[in-house]
């Protein structure tokens, strides 16, 4: 535990082991700035978060060398990950990170990476366990303009018959599906976070207060409810598969039990 009325409290979080490892780990830090926050103590709280920020620094590097030839979204997505984690650490009912801080810390990062993806219209192709490959695919919005064809076009050339992207029906159809899919959900509130993830694009704190609940729990439904929705869509697709395979006409079935040899090598006669 933290000795909080150490004088020298500034090198004891600093200490490390013979083995490289701090003595005090990060989720202690965590609950020593809440304990200092609770008590007003500011300028421990801001020792002890500089403490975390430094430790946890080299993790937002690594994760997010993917943006490295874009130096400001790089800036902007570590920017966001330390004022996530600063905010997180002196929220009391944040209890995930106190629990298992190193996937606390993995998760923050992947979600103001994609966040800072999504918002600038980025893409990554990702590998069979979910990380990202290479650069991420991008058009310029200069470039956007250029590839959609103009209403100037005669209707016998090429591009005429390109779909429009923001077709009002495709659209339509597109809402009456998710709210057909969200349906196999029983509990409101995982319908709830189902939307407010995949469809608002929230940040997991947001979600969790927006459903009054805590972080870990939000996630932790959202996944059960995604297993459990791609359950559902493949037996959608296996039951809708049985009721396509062909049928053999009545006919046909008539003829074959017609000519069905017996056991003396004669055709049977109805």
């Amino acid at each position: 535990m933290i000795n909080l009325q150490d004088p020298a409290l500034k090198e004891q979080v600093r200490r490390k082991t013979p083995e490289g490892r701090y003595v005090v780990s990060e989720a202690e830090l965590v609950l020593a700035i809440r304990a200092c926050s609770a008590q007003g103590d500011s300028e421990r709280v801001r020792l002890l978060s500089e403490v975390l920020a430094e430790r946890c620094a080299p993790e937002f590097q690594r994760r997010t060398q993917g943006l490295r030839h874009r130096p400001e979204l790089r800036e902007e997505a570590i920017a966001n990950m330390f004022e996530h984690l600063l905010r997180e650490a002196l929220d009391p009912q944040e209890l995930f990170m106190t629990q298992n801080f190193p996937h606390y810390l993995r998760c923050l990062c992947a979600d103001e990476f994609t966040r800072v993806l999504r918002q600038e219209g980025l893409h990554y192709r990702r590998d069979s366990e979910g990380r990202p490959l290479g650069q991420p695919q991008h058009i310029p919005r200069a470039l956007i303009g250029s590839l959609q064809t103009s209403p100037s076009e005669e209707d016998g050339s090429p591009g005429a018959d390109v779909a429009d992207p923001q077709d009002a029906y495709e659209l339509l159809h597109a809402a009456e599906e998710s709210v057909r899919i969200l349906a196999y959900l029983a509990d409101p509130l995982d319908r709830k976070i189902v939307v407010l993830r995949v469809f608002e694009g929230l940040k997991w704190d947001d979600i969790a207060q927006l459903c009054q609940r805590t972080e870990r729990t939000v996630r932790l439904r959202y996944e059960k409810a995604r297993a459990y929705l791609r359950a559902c869509l493949d037996r959608e697709r296996e039951e809708l598969a049985a009721t396509q395979l062909p049928q053999v006409p009545q006919h046909l079935q008539q003829g074959s039990a017609q000519s069905m040899p017996t056991a003396h090598g004669q055709n049977q006669q109805r």
